[in-house]
């Protein structure tokens, strides 16, 4: 399976979807609420958070 790789600004973008995921997530399920996360989920996470490309 090839693995498609996104550029910063477009793991920026899915990291501002992931954490509204997780608002929702919370929102429904409060503290009984869990998410499995991947590399990929972390790269995009942490691209949102970092106002520069590192």
């Amino acid at each position: 399976m090839a693995t498609k790789l996104l550029s910063h600004n477009a793991h920026r973008e899915a990291g501002k979807s992931h954490l509204e995921y997780f608002r929702e997530l919370l929102e429904r399920d409060g503290d009984k609420a869990t998410v499995s996360l991947h590399a990929d989920h972390l790269k995009s996470l942490l691209a949102f958070a970092s106002p520069d490309k590192r």
